[in-house]
């Protein structure tokens, strides 16, 4: 495949995921979903970035011990905890954030 013939593949599969994701949001007014929907959408963000910190403490075959995942181990930890007790995103994880950087830099 040529180079020109990959990048166009990346646009329009962008392109296509694009539409997908935000059709939805765009043609369903939110006063129509039902209260069920709108309990689950509080919870989106959250699970989202749940889902990068498991990949990220996950580390896949790439990393096979523990030591260099415990900076992230550590930070989801601080994160859970600050999150468990406060109500809100930004918090836990900005400090997650800082003991993953802190720790890495030691």
């Amino acid at each position: 495949m040529s180079p020109v013939t990959i990048v166009a593949t990346l646009f329009a599969v962008g392109a296509v995921s694009w539409v997908l994701r935000v059709t939805p949001i765009a043609l369903l007014p939110t006063a129509r979903l039902p209260a069920a929907a709108h309990r689950l959408l509080d919870h989106a963000a959250p699970a989202a970035i749940a889902a990068m910190v498991g990949a990220g403490i996950a580390g896949g075959a790439a990393l096979p011990d523990l030591g260099p995942r415990l900076p992230v181990l550590l930070g989801a930890v601080v994160a859970a905890v600050i999150a468990w007790r406060r109500r809100g995103l930004v918090l836990p994880v900005g400090a997650g954030l800082v003991v993953v950087v802190a720790l890495a830099a030691l």
